[in-house]
């Protein structure tokens, strides 16, 4: 699975994927087609959509729309969440409703005080009962709850279709953002491809088509990230791949994932992780 772009496999029987964790490690910059929802059942997490980053708590939801650029930042603690992931066809003939929209509110925080209109928070009450009956299905695997999962999802596609506030792309801006997607894909192949070695940014800007300073900004704008910080983080998360698959030396570990100072790593990682390089090898 490329990390730009996750192909979710999905079927008109079962056009639903459940994910519930308690765990996050993280996840890079990537896009996909399908609609994605994420309610924190327990503890805290951040999830950045293009440029803006949101910090989620307990109660919270939060929805990616298809083919927004997302990452996942690590948390040491953990989080409890649940991650359903919605195709085309969940919303059959209302499914132009939905895909090639803009969501104009996309954080429900359970926390929001004055900051949630009524609306609002009616709206993340009803993502809560089904969430909560979900997650008790999901755990629990009593006989029929496959139908159960199946009557909640349509009820929460059901709500997004009618009471989820959204606005149409342009067609200039649907075909900015296509274009924007395929020279930033571009650009992440090119990062998970050569990692171990000198990237620089002038190579990414040519790549992309840009000058270094236009697609600096181009980069931040999407991603979020500045390229340095990006590439940083993702060297850090094939360091962690490494220290927990591999017997290489830390050391030995930091210059293949394409560090060229000890000092450097250390400290990406730390920030990245939560903890040094060599404190998660022995805790493996």
């Amino acid at each position: 699975m490329h990390p730009w772009h996750e192909k979710i496999s999905l079927n008109t029987s079962q056009p639903h994927r459940i994910i519930v964790s308690s765990m996050e490690n993280g996840f890079p910059v990537h896009w996909h087609q399908e609609l994605e929802i994420v309610y924190v059942l327990e503890g805290r997490m951040r999830i950045g959509i293009n440029d803006e980053l949101y910090a989620l708590e307990a109660g919270d939801v939060l929805f990616v729309g298809s083919c927004e650029l997302h990452h996942y930042e690590a948390n040491p603690q953990g989080c409890h969440k649940i991650i359903l992931q919605l195709g085309i066809t969940a919303f059959d003939a209302f499914s132009d409703l939905i895909f090639g929209q803009r969501i104009l509110t996309p954080h429900l925080r359970a926390n929001a005080g004055r900051d949630l209109d009524g609306e609002d928070a009616a709206l993340r009450e009803a993502f809560k009962r089904h969430f909560a009956t979900i997650h008790e299905e999901w755990r629990s695997r009593k006989i029929g709850h496959e139908l159960v999962l199946k009557a909640r999802i349509s009820e929460i596609a059901a709500l997004v279709v009618r009471r989820l506030p959204m606005e149409p792309y342009s067609a200039q801006e649907r075909t900015k953002r296509l274009e924007q997607l395929d020279r930033l894909n571009k650009v992440l192949k090119y990062i998970e491809t050569e990692y171990a070695g000198d990237l620089s940014l002038g190579s990414a800007a040519d790549i992309a088509g840009f000058s270094p300073t236009y697609f600096s900004r181009f980069f931040k704008e999407a991603t979020g990230s500045t390229f340095v910080d990006y590439v940083n983080a993702f060297r850090a998360n094939v360091a962690k791949r490494l220290l927990a698959d591999g017997d290489d030396s830390v050391t030995g570990v930091a210059y293949r994932a394409g560090f060229n100072s000890i000092e450097t790593f250390n400290r990406v990682f730390k920030k990245i992780h939560g903890r040094a390089p060599s404190s998660f090898r022995h805790k493996k």
